[in-house]
């Protein structure tokens, strides 16, 4: 149970804890802060964050996690503008290897990222064995080839959508018969996400995760490619779940592809106008 108190001493009753808290647990008057329904506490870490005078003490979490927080970013938006456009998928990688450090500081900069109800449930796979990796490339390219020979059995017509999934289905098992791989495309690393099937919020949880992963490794100068067809394997493919030893009731619901580019992007590519909706 959390066990949060409020040094009355330091606490100037500027109020920032009780707008900031989700749940709610903070009330003010002109002389004090309360805390009510402690127990509905989510241990965001908010109120210990934004409270300007250090008053707010909460056992469940460490205070030394608490890094001082800089005013503003030191970077002008156009910059952050840029480099997200910058990104592009990777799909021809360089054999060089990623050091075990940069790794780790991937799936630490992933934990950062926003959890419905503060969770934090999101669990990281880390693929380096190149025999596994081929096999379960494998694994979903064939998924993909009798997915093609369901839908070529089928009485009803496709939609254009779905013929053009299934050729590139078709495209993804074909090479694989040719020793090529189209689903990891010979990465050195993949990384997985993945949390419990019954948490309503684990699928997000993870793809905000995800984003972390693939931003973070922009920066350090890697190539990134999120992979959908393995994520949709790892469902259907009970060998799929044994060689990555997944708990059950846990599923993958972010999958990512990192090694370093072999060819540089000259251009930034075009993208359709938004469309939006002013009400």
């Amino acid at each position: 149970m959390n066990d949060i108190s409020i040094h009355l001493q330091k606490c100037i009753l500027c109020g920032a804890c009780v707008d900031t808290c989700p749940a709610s647990i903070y009330s003010s008057d002109e002389y004090e802060i309360k805390i009510h329904n402690e127990v509905l506490c989510i241990a965001c870490g908010h109120c210990v964050s934004v409270c300007p005078v250090n008053a707010i003490t909460h056992t469940d979490l460490d205070p030394d996690e608490f890094l001082p927080a800089l005013e503003s970013p030191n970077f002008p938006s156009e910059n952050l503008y840029y480099f997200l456009r910058y990104r592009r998928s990777c799909r021809a990688y360089d054999s060089k290897e990623i050091p075990k450090q940069i790794l780790e500081r991937l799936v630490d900069i992933g934990r950062f990222s926003p959890t419905g109800h503060n969770r934090q449930n999101v669990e990281f796979i880390i693929l380096q064995d190149k025999a596994k990796i081929k096999i379960l490339s494998g694994m979903t390219a064939t998924r993909c080839g009798n997915l093609v020979k369901l839908s070529e059995s089928s009485k009803g017509p496709l939609t254009p959508a779905e013929k053009q999934m299934m050729d590139s289905f078709r495209i993804v098992y074909e090479s694989h018969l040719q020793g090529k791989d189209r689903i990891f495309y010979e990465a050195p690393d993949v990384i997985l996400t993945y949390a419990h099937s019954k948490v309503p919020s684990s699928i997000d949880n993870c793809l905000y995760s995800l984003f972390h992963i693939v931003m973070m490794a922009q920066t350090l100068g890697l190539g990134t490619c999120i992979n959908k067809l393995f994520v949709g394997a790892s469902e259907q493919v009970p060998e799929i779940r044994k060689i990555l030893d997944l708990p059950v009731e846990y599923q993958i619901f972010g999958c990512v592809t990192i090694g370093y580019p072999k060819h540089p992007f000259h251009k930034l590519p075009y993208r359709k106008a938004a469309k939006i909706k002013w009400i």
